[in-house]
């Protein structure tokens, strides 16, 4: 972060300060307790009353130390060591940086007597979630991503698939280890009856993502549908093969469109048909939906017309191949059907690869030159090997397809580019 210094129309000294490092010096637990408040250690976290409501009952503040985060389950809200002083006292970003720096805590500004109203849910005619069914979502998104973040197990299979803690984070990814969310929706007395409704949990008690890489749906920061993938995948010694779980499994419900609210504002986006192929563009920049499959619902299809352009870049299998066709057919000149190098069945074989990332870039660029061979110039001006935020560019411009009414010739490269994009967003 850069504190500016002096009279903002002229020249002023900036003060570099590492937020990483301000955060690593103070401790989440530490910070917390400086305010007053008495935590206690409950498994990986520290548990206390928050202090931005009336906490008479059961302790409401989580804190996870691994992952210097935490968290308040009736408030709804959290965020890192310098949201919580913000909160605390009453301040604003840069304020509470310095605070921090300077070692000049306070205390807990006054709250008023009522508490804060919670974040707006998403809407329910939309979601089809009601808002307990929203909020045991919330619980159980909360618990598998803190357990993911510190069980290295699970870490390292995430690792293994060429994600990284960044991806992790930033798509709330998680692990079900079978045993946390029941007693932590007892503790926090959310009724269980949400949970079973959407699937969560089993008449038995038992979670339904156990053992599960868990990836959230999320609309306008709320989880509204999880998929869980295995974590091994493979039978245990003596199980016969109609035993074996499934690899993948979905809540209940129609399946969403899954990345649609963070690529919905690009001009084109990138159709795949799994979890972790979503995953790997997401890390690499690139704006990106998953069907979760090969069958496209109706709603689906409208979504993506909303884009200018689609690559279909679906698995090299027959299944994949057919929806391929399929969807170039339904979609029509805005599809552009891109083929894998050989030997890779989907986008996530190429995540793991030093090389995965300038592979899958000029497999696009390739794509390029055969769909629009106008385009061959910004091919040829960008090495595969480059950041993908260069590329990523050539989505908004070169990429686009050719529109004869708004095209022009760019005087750097001599390709066409489109003045006007018209992105919509349902």
């Amino acid at each position: 972060m850069l504190e500016t210094i002096g009279n903002p129309t002229f020249a002023r000294r900036a003060v570099r300060i590492d937020l990483e490092a301000l955060k690593q010096a103070h401790p989440i637990t530490d910070v917390v307790a400086s305010y007053g408040i008495e935590l206690r250690r409950q498994g990986r976290a520290s548990v206390g009353r928050c202090p931005f409501h009336p906490d008479r009952g059961r302790p409401n503040l989580y804190l996870w130390p691994d992952t210097r985060s935490w968290w308040c389950f009736r408030c709804n809200v959290g965020g890192d060591v310098i949201r919580f002083v913000e909160l605390a006292e009453g301040l604003g970003f840069r304020e509470a940086v310095e605070r921090l720096a300077g070692d000049r805590l306070g205390q807990v500004a006054p709250r008023p007597s009522a508490p804060p109203a919670p974040p707006p849910l998403p809407s329910v005619a939309v979601e089809d979630r009601d808002p307990e069914e929203l909020a045991a979502l919330q619980a159980a998104t909360s618990v598998y991503h803190h357990r993911l973040l510190s069980d290295p197990l699970a870490m390292a299979y995430i690792e293994r698939r060429g994600l990284d803690r960044a991806t992790v984070e930033t798509c709330r990814i998680g692990y079900a280890a079978g045993d946390e969310l029941l007693p932590f929706l007892r503790w926090h007395r959310l009724p269980l009856g949400p949970a079973l409704r959407i699937g969560l949990l089993t008449h038995a008690g038992r979670e339904f993502m156990a053992s599960r890489i868990v990836v959230p749906e999320v609309h306008d920061g709320h989880p509204v549908w999880l998929v869980g993938r295995l974590l091994e995948s493979a039978p245990r010694q003596g199980d016969l093969v109609e035993q074996t779980p499934p690899r993948y499994l979905a809540l209940r419900g129609s399946r969403p469109l899954l990345g649609w609210e963070q690529a919905r504002g690009s001009a084109t986006v990138v159709l795949v048909e799994g979890v972790f192929d979503l995953l790997t563009l997401r890390r690499w920049g690139l704006p990106a939906v998953a069907l979760v499959g090969t069958h496209t619902r109706p709603a689906a299809i409208e979504q993506l017309r909303t884009f200018q352009r689609v690559y279909l870049v679906l698995d090299q299998d027959d299944a994949g191949r057919e929806a391929t066709l399929r969807l170039a057919d339904t979609l029509g000149a805005i599809a552009v059907p891109v083929a894998l190098p050989d030997g890779i069945k989907d986008v996530a074989e190429l995540a793991p690869r030093a090389d995965g990332q300038a592979l899958f870039a000029a497999t696009l660029l390739e794509a390029v030159r055969i769909s629009r061979p106008g385009a061959a110039c910004a091919a040829e001006s960008l090495s595969a090997s480059e950041p993908a935020s260069r590329y990523q560019d050539r989505f908004g411009s070169c990429w686009l397809p050719p529109n004869d009414e708004e095209s022009h010739e760019d005087s750097a490269s001599g390709c066409p580019t489109t003045q006007s994009r018209n992105t919509k967003a349902s």
